[in-house]
């Protein structure tokens, strides 16, 4: 049994960073647009995490900033053991897209 609880937390850890990876790439698409900046792109990553992940968006910690010509979206969080010999699995993840010329 404890064999088939790690796996499905080890899915559920898969799921959620590709989730929030997912998140990133909108957020650091959105403030690359012409007029929009680090504002659009953390209001979008805090969309789609919400809409995604539910729960655990409580547990990532993100933000966006304007790093020369390029928008960067990053965030660290983890999934939490579901069992008390199980650790907590962290990720820190990090995307970025160029800004379009006005």
């Amino acid at each position: 049994m404890l064999m088939v609880v790690g796996l499905v937390q080890l899915v559920a850890y898969q799921y959620t960073r590709g989730a929030v990876l997912a998140a990133l790439e909108r957020g650091a698409r959105a403030g690359s647009v012409a007029g929009a900046g680090a504002t659009e792109c953390v209001a979008v990553v805090a969309d789609a995490l919400a809409s995604v992940v539910g729960g655990l968006a409580s547990s990532v910690e993100f933000g966006c900033s304007e790093e020369g010509g390029a928008i960067v979206a990053s965030a660290r969080g983890s999934v939490p053991g579901w069992i008390s010999s199980a650790t907590d699995l962290s990720f820190s993840l990090e995307t970025w897209a160029w800004r379009e010329d006005p």
